[in-house]
């Protein structure tokens, strides 16, 4: 009984995923850097001048996720029940938790 409640709400996930889209927003800084913020999270990435950060919201059509213009930074948040991802110029991943490029965290050591 239980694997078959879990199997259902699975299929009801991949039912609601297939209706949702994926919405690409693509964020520049002119002359001065630019601040941006991932909510809610609350991590910012420092967008050099001249550079670009590229969002992806993926979500329901709805409402896939928000970026909001502030005085002195960029706001970008998922919709209630998606998700979202982004990337930097070069197309390297950003950590939404830390605001960090990926690939430049560094080897993971374990032990002593």
């Amino acid at each position: 009984m239980i694997s078959w409640i879990r199997r259902r709400r699975r299929d009801r996930q991949l039912a609601r995923e297939a209706s949702w889209l994926e919405d690409r927003v693509v964020v520049t800084a002119d002359s001065e850097g630019l601040a941006v913020v991932f909510e809610p999270m609350g991590a910012v990435y420092e967008i050099p001048p001249g550079e670009g950060l590229t969002v992806v919201f993926e979500g329901p059509v709805t409402h896939p996720g928000d970026v909001e213009y502030r005085a002195d930074y960029v706001s970008v948040s998922p919709g209630l029940v998606g998700r979202m991802s982004a990337f930097d110029s070069a197309g390297d991943e950003i950590d939404l938790d830390t605001g960090v490029l990926l690939q430049n965290r560094g080897p993971v050591r374990c032990g002593g």
